[in-house]
């Protein structure tokens, strides 16, 4: 089964262990996660072939090195997409636990589809682009869900401390927050500010 690299969060093969419900750790296996399609595979080097994982029986799971980041784990949460759609099992990236916790879904919305010409065949290409929902989650399992990082959206989140967040973008200099450093930064600040 071939995967559409523009819509996997890794494009290339990456090793990393795969962590089941019933407790049972898969170690270094070629692995690759879809964003469009919400689900994990397996690369099976001997036989050559791509396997699509049962989503059920996985707990998370860690790529133990993405360009030098030993610290890339998605973890399988409930999420409710919209208001139409009932609760339903998705992996989400972990960047920051704490009081507040720090998660990306990592979706993809169609940009535009071409057909295009090869060797005298005809193929579709389709171009998707990457929209990922930040989610922070509080202690008590309640959760703020937003598409960008800004002070904006913060300030609206906790509005009891516009003044602190102001003054953090203010000292940073950050007008958005999209790298994984400056997310860590902000989680932090946050975590510091929560029990104030």
């Amino acid at each position: 089964m071939p995967l559409d690299t523009l819509s996997t969060f890794n494009k290339f093969w990456f090793s990393g262990d795969i962590f089941l419900v019933d407790g049972e750790i898969i170690r270094s296996k070629y692995i690759k996660y879809s964003g469009l399609l919400d689900e994990l595979f397996w690369f099976e080097p001997k036989s050559r072939k791509t396997i699509k994982l049962d989503k059920e029986a996985i707990l998370q799971f860690h790529f133990l090195n993405v360009q030098g980041d030993t610290t890339v784990y998605f973890r399988k949460i409930k999420v409710k997409r919209d208001i139409f759609t009932d609760t339903s099992e998705t992996y989400c990236q972990v960047v920051f636990e704490g009081s507040l916790s720090l998660l990306i879904l990592h979706t993809y919305k169609l940009l535009r589809s071409d057909v295009i010409r090869k060797n005298g065949n005809l193929f579709e290409n389709t171009i998707y682009k990457e929209e990922p929902i930040y989610i922070i989650k509080l202690a008590a399992n309640n959760t703020f869900i937003t598409k960008r990082l800004n002070r904006k959206k913060l300030c609206a989140f906790v509005p009891g401390k516009k003044d602190l967040i102001n003054e953090f973008f203010k000292h940073t200099k950050l007008r958005k927050i999209k790298t994984y450093p400056d997310m860590l930064t902000l989680m932090k600040f946050l975590n510091s500010i929560a029990d104030m």
